[in-house]
Parts: structure tokens; sequence; C-alpha cells
């Protein structure tokens, strides 16, 4: 079962609802792409990106194929392909494979990385320190 926010707007539409949340259940799996502002957790199958102005929460039986770019990441369960996020965390028991470029990452014990890490808004190593005329 999955279950999708529908409206970001209260009845008096003034705005997202406090705590709004979108689920996708384990048993559900969803190929494409997924653009939201609220809360995004993920128990089931993912293939695809997903675009979160919020959260996303990668549950401990939940699997993402894909791109995340999102405020925050919390991988507790498997991740593979990349995130662009402030925030990172692989939880205990949590696996991600790829490429993550952050401003902060946080790999809990028992936590498993395999990939490249990146500062994001860094510019590489190599091109400071390159000169700037042909010899």
């Amino acid at each position: 079962m999955a279950i999708f926010t529908s409206d970001d707007k209260q009845p008096n539409g003034l705005g997202q609802k406090p705590g709004a949340a979108t689920i996708i259940a384990q048993g559900t799996k969803i190929k494409g792409e997924i653009n939201t502002d609220c809360h995004l957790h993920i128990d089931g199958e993912l293939e695809g990106s997903i675009r979160s102005k919020s959260t996303v929460m990668i549950g401990k039986s939940g699997f993402v194929n894909g791109e995340v770019y999102a405020n925050k990441l919390i991988v507790g369960g498997k991740l593979k392909g990349s995130t662009e996020s402030e925030s990172v965390e692989i939880a205990s028991l949590g696996r991600f494979e790829g490429v993550i470029t952050s401003t902060e990452l946080v790999i809990e014990k028992k936590g498993v990385f395999i990939g490249e890490s990146k500062i994001k808004g860094q510019t590489p190593l190599a091109s400071k320190n390159a000169p700037s005329k042909p010899l």
C-alpha cells in the first residue's frame, strides 16, 4: 500500500499541512520520478529519481536505485546511485553504494558506504593546484 499526499493546501488554502508525509509501503514498487515538498518515507522499492525540499527516509526494508536530491537523506535500508543533499545519514545496517555530495555525512556503527564522497560546493583539489598557464 502506498499513501501519497495529494494536496499541500489546508482547507483554508494557507499552505502545507504540518507533518505532511508521503509513504511508499513495503511491497510497493515504483519506477519514475517523485517531486515533493513534504517528508518522504520509503519502505518499498523505487527506481528513478527523487527531489524533495524536506527529508527522504529509506526505511529498513526500503530500496532505492537512482538519484536522490533532498535537504536531508537518511538511509536505513539500501540506496544504489547518487545523492546531492545538505545532510546524509547512513543508519545502522543501512547501505549506500554510489556517490554522495553533501555538506554533512554521518555513518552510524554497522552502516555501510561503498563509493565516493564529495563536499557540496567545494571545487576539486586537482583544479585548485593546477598551473594557470601551460608549461
